[in-house]
């Protein structure tokens, strides 16, 4: 049985407002904070994990430090992800 809608419109979904605002959130420092989070972790454990401050782990979330090439092999090894994910 097939069911045709006369007025279905088709829209591509990277055109879509929610998907743009989405991709904006895309960040090494954003990243960083879903996989965090989504290991319920603070950042205070994050650092503690690290052997860095709370504060570092909000800098490099936030952009304000960027996120080296050896901490990205760090949070890649500790959320089991691909490293490029943090750069």
């Amino acid at each position: 049985m097939h069911i045709e809608e006369e007025n279905t419109i088709m829209m591509d979904v990277q055109e879509m407002v929610w998907y743009k605002e989405l991709k904006a959130e895309e960040t090494p420092g954003g990243n960083l904070r879903f996989y965090r989070r989504l290991a319920h972790m603070n950042q205070t454990e994050l650092g503690n994990k690290l052997g860095i401050s709370k504060q570092f782990v909000s800098n490099m979330e936030n952009g304000s430090k960027p996120i080296s090439r050896n901490m990205a092999l760090k949070l890649g090894a500790l959320f089991d992800v691909p490293a490029g994910r943090f750069i």
